[in-house]
């Protein structure tokens, strides 16, 4: 069993954006990510091999993704394929804090040694 509390964990920059990430738990085939951002920074747009699962806590987002547009709100949820390119814009004022899963980890954002 993994256990950690998030208090516990350093944030680090996500890319070139003012985004905040934080590792929490991981193993061979999954990865959580917690991520915070104010609105109105850098957009994150990228792709990645790893099939990606998302929850909006709070905050509004744009998500950009196969050529579809579509705003989400807190409460809701995402999918996106391996390799799928992806943006996302926060919008409105309120701070955007959401949960990730990937699947398999993302090695990339593996804690540094």
């Amino acid at each position: 069993m993994k256990v950690l509390n998030i208090g516990e964990v350093k944030g680090e920059k996500l890319g070139n954006t003012d985004a905040i990430r934080k590792i929490l738990v991981y193993s061979e085939n999954l990865m959580l990510m917690y991520a915070e951002a104010m609105p109105g920074g850098p957009p994150l747009s990228h792709s990645h091999p790893n099939e990606q699962l998302g929850f909006i806590i709070q905050g509004t987002v744009e998500l950009s993704a196969s050529g579809e547009t579509v705003i989400l709100k807190a409460g809701s949820s995402y999918l996106l394929e391996p390799n799928e390119h992806h943006v996302m814009n926060g919008l409105g004022d309120e701070k955007v804090i959401l949960l990730d899963i990937f699947h398999p980890y993302r090695e990339d954002y593996l804690p540094k040694k």
